[in-house]
């Protein structure tokens, strides 16, 4: 643990890192756009987001970013782990632009083009937090109090917000009707709340407390966005497109928000006996 805090990175490779992250917002948007192409025409020329060249050409964007930023961490990095996940972020694009390709209108292919999106953008948010200025000093330990353990419930609530991530997917493409979707953000939403009160009894920390508040404050805009779009139904209007694509990218900022706020947990604090 102590090796991962010290070994520093190039302040240019975490600004990268935030510029890759942001480009990587617009194909989601695009994405989630193209999905409700009757409810989203493009603007004329051809060049709108959700139908046209739009989408692929954002797509294609943060894709070499993307790709650009794997190179960047196996040149520079010396961390095995991040290495590692340089060639998978790397890998993971690779099959999403193939997936992109081959996807069609509520095909699998389609599903998991969709599914994978949101993870890419997780991945990156880990490389934004691991080239931080916060990671290059020794981390401020906090002591895990064991049960429940703050440890095991980041990793616990990583991965119910992937599941509640394929959920959406699969009712977006009508594999599933929106009980399940409602029913695991009720879920998610539980374990979060959990995370911040288990981080608010904690002592002060000067990066996991904030992450851990940012990310309440993003999973409320979230379920408020999701409540909204159930509410308003299957209308074709524009507006509520918009409002559904947002909830697509705010799923995904949800599950980055999360992937940083369980990364600062397994720097900053210390496992309990049981964990």
């Amino acid at each position: 643990m102590k090796t991962a805090s010290i070994i520093k990175s190039p302040k240019w490779l975490h600004v990268y890192a935030w510029v890759v992250a942001a480009g990587t917002l617009f194909p989601l948007l695009s994405g989630a756009l193209v999905a409700n192409r009757e409810a989203a025409p493009s603007v004329p020329g051809g060049w709108g987001l959700s139908s046209g060249p739009g989408h692929p050409a954002a797509a294609g964007a943060a894709g070499l970013l993307t790709i650009g930023l794997a190179g960047c961490l196996l040149l520079v990095e010396k961390r095995v782990w991040l290495r590692r996940l340089a060639w998978t972020l790397a890998a993971t694009v690779a099959v999403e632009a193939l997936l992109g390709l081959l996807a069609a209108p509520a095909s699998p292919w389609g599903m998991a083009h969709a599914f994978l999106a949101p993870l890419v953008l997780a991945a990156v948010a880990a490389v934004m937090v691991t080239t931080s200025r916060s990671w290059q000093r020794d981390p401020q330990f906090l002591q895990d109090k064991g049960w429940p353990s703050l440890r095991s419930l980041g990793r616990n609530t990583v991965g119910l917000v992937v599941l509640q991530v394929a959920l959406g997917v699969a009712f977006r493409y009508g594999a599933l009707g929106v009980m399940p979707h409602i029913l695991g953000a009720l879920v998610v939403v539980v374990f979060i709340l959990a995370l911040m009160v288990l981080v608010t009894m904690l002592p002060e920390h000067p990066t996991l407390r904030p992450a851990a508040m940012t990310l309440g404050v993003i999973a409320f805009v979230q379920v408020f966005l999701g409540l909204t779009v159930v509410s308003l139904g299957s209308t074709t209007k524009l507006p509520v497109a918009a409002l559904g694509a947002a909830h697509v990218a705010i799923g995904a900022i949800t599950l980055a928000a999360t992937v940083v706020v369980a990364l600062e947990i397994w720097l900053n604090v210390r496992a309990a006996q049981s964990d």
